[in-house]
């Protein structure tokens, strides 16, 4: 039986090697736009549970089908990782904002009489 070898395995040659035979393969694919929805939807899935095991090799990715099919293909895959980006930065600044600040948070209950 045979080992699989996971993408963290891989070294940037191979990972470039893969994804030559993808755009290969992609170059036979008559529905281009049925690509692109299922390739988003994909992409989306795997930046927002932070399964991508290399953003090098999802933008390899990106760049190879840029060359392939133009700017406006790519456009919204893009801007998908500078939305992460700006969420993460985001998210950082919160964090640094709640550790220098000693707001305390009260709740008030009171009772609601007829």
């Amino acid at each position: 039986m045979r080992a699989q070898i996971t993408w963290a395995q891989k070294t940037d040659e191979e990972i470039d090697i893969v994804l030559e035979k993808t755009i290969t393969v992609f170059r036979f694919v008559a529905e281009k736009d049925i690509f692109e929805r299922y390739y988003k939807s994909h992409l989306a899935k795997r930046l927002l549970f932070n399964r991508s095991t290399s953003d090098d090799a999802e933008r390899g990715m990106l760049a190879k089908l840029k060359v392939e099919c133009g700017y406006q293909f790519t456009q919204k895959l893009e801007g998908m990782f500078h939305d992460m980006k700006l969420s993460g930065d985001t998210m950082e600044a919160y964090k640094e904002h709640l550790a220098h600040t000693s707001v305390c948070l009260i709740t008030f209950l009171t009772p609601y009489f007829n």
